[in-house]
Parts: C-alpha cells; sequence; structure tokens
C-alpha cells in the first residue's frame, strides 16, 4: 500500500517556524499538488497566492491580527517565512470546500517533503 496513509496520520500543524528561506522548488512542487485537488465539478478554481517577501508577509500578519482582535506585535502566521494564500470565486457554490480540499493538498504536501504547516 501506498505511504498516502500514513503522511495522512503523522501530519501535525506547527505553530513555530525557522525563518529560513523555503527553497522555490519545494514551493513549486507543494503548489502543485494544491492545483491537483478536487473540485466541484472538476472546475479548479481554487487561486493560489505565493508569499515570500518579508515585508509583504509581515504586513499581511499584521493585518490580519487586527482583524482578528490580537494584540500588537501578535503573528498569526507563527514567524513562518512562506505563505500560501488559498482564494475562491465567491461565485462557485462549492468555493470554501474547494479550498478547503486545496489547503489540504498542500499541508500533505509540505509534510512529505519535510516542511511545517499550519
Amino acid at each position: 500500500m501506498s505511504q498516502v496513509p500514513e503522511q495522512i496520520k503523522s501530519r501535525r500543524s506547527i505553530r513555530k517556524y525557522k525563518p529560513d528561506e523555503v527553497p522555490q522548488e519545494l514551493l513549486d512542487q507543494i503548489i502543485e499538488a494544491g492545483l491537483y485537488a478536487a473540485s466541484g465539478k472538476g472546475q479548479q478554481n481554487a487561486i493560489i497566492i505565493q508569499v515570500t517577501n518579508k515585508e509583504l508577509r509581515d504586513e499581511i500578519s499584521r493585518m490580519n491580527a487586527q482583524i482578528m482582535g490580537q494584540p500588537e506585535g501578535h503573528d498569526p502566521f507563527y514567524g513562518a517565512p512562506a505563505m500560501l494564500i488559498v482564494l475562491g470565486k465567491k461565485d462557485q457554490p462549492n468555493h470554501v470546500a474547494d479550498g478547503s480540499l486545496v489547503m489540504g493538498n498542500l499541508m500533505l504536501a509540505a509534510h512529505e517533503l519535510g516542511l511545517g504547516s499550519c
């Protein structure tokens, strides 16, 4: 049997990251896995945005913390050096489920490649 069931069972959310840059080759593999996620009617409507620029990443973190009502300095992304933002088209009836499936694939791919995710 394949290793997929073991990968599913052993993946855990990480809430403390090293500041090391994630190689683009690994990010590309993770994004590709997300693009192959199942979707309603096979529409593949989810959009994945990669953020690796530290200043932009920090600004998104700051805005997200503010929206969450968290105190100044709180980082909802736990210091992750890269972010993959998944967007769904609101006019698609399955956009939430489709985006969730994409994120599941992203997290499993990261785990398979030895990277943490949340």
